[in-house]
């Protein structure tokens, strides 16, 4: 679903990564990040949505699409963040 999330990505060091997403599905989300990330590089992520839910887990950045644009797929998601993910899923996709 098309929506956008303030979502957060945080490395095994450093700062974290101040990120939106354009897309996200069951299985990963595409994200505008604020600085650089590296193919096959694992990311813990914090999506907030609106109602300040959270959705946390790992994900692997998978390709680099354009300019500060990844794909990234969810590496073993666990319930209840499946639940919480496919609640902010489907509200997106209403709202298209």
């Amino acid at each position: 679903a098309r929506v956008a999330l303030a979502c957060t990505l945080s490395r095994g060091g450093g700062s974290p990564v101040w990120a939106e997403t354009i897309d996200v599905g069951e299985s990963g989300m595409a994200v505008r990040a604020a600085r650089p990330l590296r193919p096959d590089e694992v990311v813990d992520f914090d999506l907030t949505d609106s109602d300040h839910a959270h959705v946390t887990g790992r994900a692997r950045v998978m390709r680099h699409s354009s300019p500060r644009v990844y794909a990234l797929r969810f590496d073993a998601l666990r319930e209840p963040m499946k639940e919480r993910l496919h609640g902010l899923v489907t509200r997106g996709a209403s709202l298209d």
